[in-house]
């Protein structure tokens, strides 16, 4: 059994691995893909430190051993923006990727200890486990598994309206899905945490074995189905988009973005965005970007520049001959090439080009 083990060990950090790699290969460009593949690497590194407890072995180097601690930090992050980036429709920002930084902070005090205090780095895993007493890289790394559980239950809280009260028929099975990832974190972080606090290995070894388990199964399912994430998806985001906006007046928030766009002009603004708008309305970025993409069905730019796409028409409309630059700013866009890129976008003609129809009498699309 124990060979089975050591064996079940090693195929399991080698298959992550190789997992990582082939989100990198396959996934390249799509959402979710960077912090997809972090979290297979951050899998496959904690199964290797599985292994080497389970055979005894340490690096020469003790930093190293002790190499596990900032990976139980990044898995919680990487896979809360992995799921937040398959479920959402925009982009997550660069400036909001504050999850990773519990990460790096451990990284410093790793790299602080082994300057300042070596001596606390040089109790191996081996040792711990035989019964001496907890060392910082140890209470470290518990810190980190609450850190994980508490993150993911968070995550549950956060999509409770998807998990617990969805009426969306079609997202059923991504329902279940996502349940079972998040139950599934929490359930690997606590027996993590609670074989490291009881100092039982055989613990951490069936935890890793799970994971592995999880993972293939996972695999050999996508293989059978190769559409079974296209198919769950679409219901899913949806629930997730309603779910963001369930608690807004949506026939006040209507008539409050009519009077903002159609009497005040915002649009004209050149400064406007998400973020003031949405300030305006009284309500939160990422529930105006959901009721704008869910109920109008476009992204905000899309909509600003029909506002001013449509006033420039009707602009051009009443003289053809108008300076047409002088007509994007005055409709709030910031440079001629934005300008000329909308239009085209939206009316599948340049600016001059149209100008040119309504002067022969031909009104453009």
């Amino acid at each position: 059994m124990s060979e089975f083990m050591g064996s079940w060990l090693q195929f399991g950090a080698w298959y992550h691995f190789v997992l990582g790699i082939g989100i990198l290969v396959k996934e390249k460009g799509s959402k979710g893909f960077p912090f997809a593949m972090i979290a297979a690497f951050s899998g496959g590194t904690l199964i290797i430190y599985a292994y080497r407890l389970f055979a005894g072995f340490e690096f020469e180097f003790p930093l190293l051993n002790h190499g596990y601690v900032p990976i139980i930090y990044l898995i919680p992050g990487s896979m809360q923006y992995t799921i937040e980036q398959f479920l959402n429709t925009e982009p997550v920002p660069f400036g909001k990727l504050k999850r990773l930084y519990p990460t790096f902070v451990v990284i410093v005090l790793l790299v602080s200890l082994q300057i300042f205090y070596p001596q606390s780095l040089e109790q191996s895993m081996k040792e711990s486990f035989t019964g001496l007493p907890f060392s910082i890289p140890e209470y470290m790394a518990l810190l980190g598994c609450l850190y994980w559980v508490i993150s993911f239950l968070w995550m549950i809280y956060q999509y409770r309206h998807i998990l617990y009260n969805n009426p969306n028929e079609e997202a059923k099975l991504g329902v279940r899905v996502l349940g079972m990832i998040l139950k599934g974190n929490i359930t690997f972080a606590s027996f993590i945490f609670l074989s490291t606090l009881f100092r039982w290995n055989s613990g951490i070894y069936f935890t890793a074995g799970i994971a592995t388990f999880m993972a293939v199964v996972a695999f050999i399912g996508t293989e059978i189905n190769h559409e079974l994430f296209k198919d769950i998806l679409p219901g899913l985001r949806q629930s997730y988009r309603t779910s963001r906006i369930l608690n807004l007046n949506l026939e006040k928030l209507q008539q409050d973005l009519d009077h903002l766009l159609k009497q005040e002009f915002v649009y004209r603004e050149e400064t406007i965005n998400l973020s003031n708008l949405s300030e305006r309305l009284g309500i939160k970025d990422y529930q105006l970007s959901e009721y704008i993409n869910a109920y109008l069905g476009m992204n905000f730019n899309r909509l600003v520049n029909e506002y001013r796409i449509a006033e420039v028409c009707k602009l051009i409309e009443q003289n053809p001959k108008v300076n047409l630059l002088s007509l994007a700013y005055q409709v709030g866009f910031n440079s001629k090439a934005n300008f000329n890129v909308a239009f085209k976008s939206l009316k599948k003609m340049s600016p001059s080009d149209y100008a040119k129809l309504v002067g022969k009498g031909v009104r453009g699309k």
